[in-house]
């Protein structure tokens, strides 16, 4: 559901330093202008940032190379934001300064998440690219409205960049933040994007469900003997589903993130399994996906029936098995990012064995939710590629009712049954 600040009745008292507006566009050119003014006594180091800039990208580069290449240097800057708090002792023993402008950051090499992105605008900047300060409300608490004149609802700092004619949103004081790919809770909102003059209202772009991912791949064989499938398995999360990962396990050791890895997993699979983690996922970057493989055994998952077996096809549907089970619902729905699912399944038969029957392909198209299921077979393999998508953050309950139905037909496909035929008995046929 939505925030819990934005179900419950509640009185707002907002404080201000200057006599109270009550004309919108007055206060928002009164905020704007100081905002803007905090913002450009902080990154005005031109000359400290051409020479900075200077080391980070080439003449030669485009503007998009620039913008990502400024963003990556950025991002390895040590971020204090994603710290484990110190002690008082330790911060004095540490003697860390608090900055005043970018020039600081840069020599000093650390500051947090909210002087960083300032940082990567003063750098773009710099480089020659057309860039704004944008303040944004953080929506995982609440969802502002210009209307109520509170300053204080612009809570987060973005930068907007001017790429090839198109607006990117770039946050690199968020550790683990794909370049162009805000956290989700900065996505899909207003802001206020600053200038001199007082500044515009804007919307943050929201990225789509195929930009967060995630992709699970099997290579199995059957065993017929026991309906056991073994072989391995490769989970790959893109955009913000890594994104959330990464920053979650950011302080963990090996040994925890492993545990958390195949945990994961063993939510997504409805039966006991055996699982082990056979490589080490680059938990560090922000733009490549984060990737784990697995040596995997599901056993029992193909079932005797007679002289046949039956194999269900949702072998990844754990999630989806209870989403949406009640009948009403009263607050409407929330999603924090639009997402993507990607089941690719290719299963070994054993010798002689082939597939008698399977569920015909199936595509649900509701627009903002989306479901389809393939499968194929030869002479000695199975192949299925499960697809849901959820291109959508916010569904009013009026709208429950269709929503829910859309999650039973995707539980009813992913009960399907796949009939095998084992060797013995067509043989004795």
């Amino acid at each position: 559901m939505p925030p819990e600040n934005e179900l419950k009745s509640r009185v707002d008292f907002v404080y201000s330093e200057e006599m109270p507006e009550s004309d919108v566009d007055k206060y928002r050119r009164k905020a704007g202008k100081k905002l803007n003014d905090q913002m450009e006594s902080f990154i005005g180091k031109h000359k400290a940032m051409e020479q900075a800039v200077s080391q980070i990208v080439s003449p030669g580069y485009t503007p998009e190379q620039k913008a990502r290449k400024i963003y990556t240097r950025v991002q390895q800057i040590r971020n204090t934001s994603y710290e484990l708090q110190k002690t008082e002792q330790e911060q004095k023993r540490s003697k860390e300064k608090d900055v005043t402008n970018v020039e600081d950051i840069w020599k000093r090499q650390y500051g947090d998440g909210f002087h960083l992105t300032w940082l990567y605008l003063a750098l773009v900047r710099a480089a020659g690219l057309e860039s704004y300060g944008v303040w944004v409300s953080d929506r995982s608490n609440y969802f502002f409205d210009k209307r109520l004149m509170d300053r204080r609802r612009l809570d987060a700092n973005v930068v907007l960049v001017k790429v090839d004619g198109k607006d990117v949103f770039c946050d690199p004081g968020a550790a683990f933040a794909p370049y162009g790919i805000l956290p989700w809770h900065e996505t899909g909102v207003h802001g206020l994007r600053l200038d001199k003059d007082g500044g515009a209202w804007i919307e943050t772009t929201l990225p789509g469900s195929a930009d967060s991912r995630i992709d699970r791949t099997a290579e199995l064989k059957l065993d017929g003997s026991t309906g056991g499938l073994e072989g391995t398995l490769t989970v790959s999360f893109t955009g913000l589903e890594a994104w959330q990962r990464r920053v979650e396990q950011r302080n963990q050791d090996e040994a925890a993130r492993k545990k958390f890895l195949e945990d994961e997993v063993r939510e997504y699979i409805p039966a006991a399994i055996d699982l082990e983690l056979t490589n080490k996922p680059d938990w560090t970057t922000s733009d490549a996906p984060l990737t784990g493989e697995y040596n995997l055994k599901v056993p029992g998952w193909a079932s005797s029936a007679g002289r046949r077996a039956l194999m269900s096809v949702g072998l990844f549907s754990a999630p989806e098995k209870h989403l949406f089970d009640h009948a009403n619902r009263v607050h409407p729905i929330y999603f924090e990012y639009p997402f993507q699912k990607v089941d690719d399944v290719t299963v070994e038969l054993p010798l002689g064995w082939r597939v008698a029957s399977s569920p015909a392909p199936e595509k649900q198209d509701g627009h903002v939710v989306a479901y389809s299921l393939d499968i194929s077979h030869d002479a000695g393999s199975l192949h299925w590629k499960r697809i849901l998508n959820v291109d959508l953050i916010m569904l009013d309950s009026k709208y429950y009712g269709a929503f829910r139905n859309f999650f039973q037909t995707v539980r009813t496909n992913d009960d399907g049954q796949i009939i095998l035929q084992p060797a013995t008995a067509t043989t004795s046929e």
